[in-house]
């Protein structure tokens, strides 16, 4: 396919391939152990309620019984919220059983682990492509379209923070793109730059159940990582998280959150059996297993929205809204919003009610 052998080029342009063995991780610094999260957040709990024991002291404690510090701050953070709510509401009053009086603050926790796994990752060199087309990428021109839209949202304020971690964004708007969608974004750690990638924003509100994390392991600090769980419990999928940076715990101890989920077409054809109605039913999004992460998926779906975005006066796409498929209630559908560059499109005019084809990435963030 001749879209895997550009991307091969990419990787080989951007010095990915090479024969090294990849370095061997510790598993037990990215697994859980068989002790979850609510579990170690009642022990927390009992330790501050009964025992009085104070923050340094439970560290200690939840150290020697297996958990791994980066989450440390989950733990404690929800063992004093019972703590201070089992104190206002006894005064103090100390009990071996007053923790099952809070089980009810912690339903919003998982009951089961979320597996936290990691994974070399990847530079975006791919989707830059997948923005800009893969011919302008490799151009003088492309790169430095690129340098300066990203320079640009180092400059705006941040759009999510938490800690030392922000994310800043910008449009391309000042090199002659749409004043909105596509965007790009820039982590940053105490101000130092970490990542940069395409960002495609949509107002699209679903349910989303976490079952893995899969954290990129592109240098320390972690800061961007792949979701992948269930969309209203039923529908399996996987993203990159753009919000990693800032709200990677709110991934790793909730039980069901609402996101954004949005996508960057890799590649799109006209489908074999496409009727132009836009009540004609497709096959979805299933995992593709040729990329070596997991938020690539194939897919069939039905155009029912489209308008044009520009990156830049060479640079020109649309965004199109596609139904992918019925949803868990009767009478609604999967629809999400996607961006293609016109350059990927493999058909002579694309257009609303077209059963269309093709590869994407999936992207998306906790909904605010």
């Amino acid at each position: 396919m001749i879209f895997h052998l550009i991307k091969w080029f990419i990787e080989y342009v951007n010095g990915e391939i090479h024969d090294q063995p990849e370095p061997q991780l510790s598993p037990s610094l990215y697994t859980r152990k068989s002790t979850t999260i609510p579990q170690y957040i009642e022990i927390a709990s009992n330790a501050m309620i009964n025992n009085g024991e104070n923050a340094n002291d439970i560290k200690t404690m939840l150290r020697n019984r297996g958990l791994h510090e980066d989450h440390f701050d989950v733990v404690l953070d929800h063992a004093q919220r019972n703590y201070k709510k089992w104190f206002n509401e006894t005064g103090g009053k100390s009990a071996l059983s007053t923790f099952q009086l809070y089980e009810q603050s912690l339903q919003n926790v998982l009951t089961t682990p979320v597996e936290i796994t990691t994974h070399k990752g990847e530079n975006h060199a791919l989707h830059f492509s997948i923005l800009i087309s893969y011919q302008r990428y490799f151009l003088i021109s492309g790169r430095n379209l690129l340098y300066a839209v990203s320079n640009q949202a180092l400059s705006n304020a941040p759009v999510l923070s938490n800690g030392p971690a922000a994310i800043r964004q910008s449009t391309f708007a000042k090199v002659g793109g749409n004043i909105s969608n596509p965007y790009l974004r820039v982590v940053t750690i105490n101000g130092y730059r970490e990542a940069i990638y395409p960002y495609l924003h949509t107002e699209i509100k679903t349910s989303f159940s976490p079952q893995q994390i899969i954290e990129w392991d592109n240098g320390e600090p972690i800061v961007e990582a792949e979701v992948r769980g269930y969309l209203s419990r039923t529908t399996p999928v996987c993203f990159f998280a753009t919000d990693y940076a800032v709200n990677k715990q709110k991934y790793q101890v909730q039980n069901n959150i609402d996101i954004r989920l949005s996508a960057m077409i890799v590649e799109l054809s006209e489908a074999d059996k496409n009727t132009n109605e836009i009540t004609q039913q497709p096959k979805g999004f299933w995992a593709n297993n040729g990329y070596s992460n997991q938020s690539y998926f194939s897919f069939e779906g039905v155009i029912v929205g489209i308008k044009e975005a520009k990156v830049d006066h060479l640079s020109t796409g649309c965004i199109m809204a596609i139904k992918f498929g019925r949803g868990e209630r009767p009478g609604s559908d999967i629809v999400l919003d996607t961006y293609i560059t016109n350059s990927n499109i493999n058909a002579k005019k694309i257009h609303k009610g077209m059963l269309v084809t093709g590869g994407l990435w999936f992207q998306g963030e906790i909904a605010a």
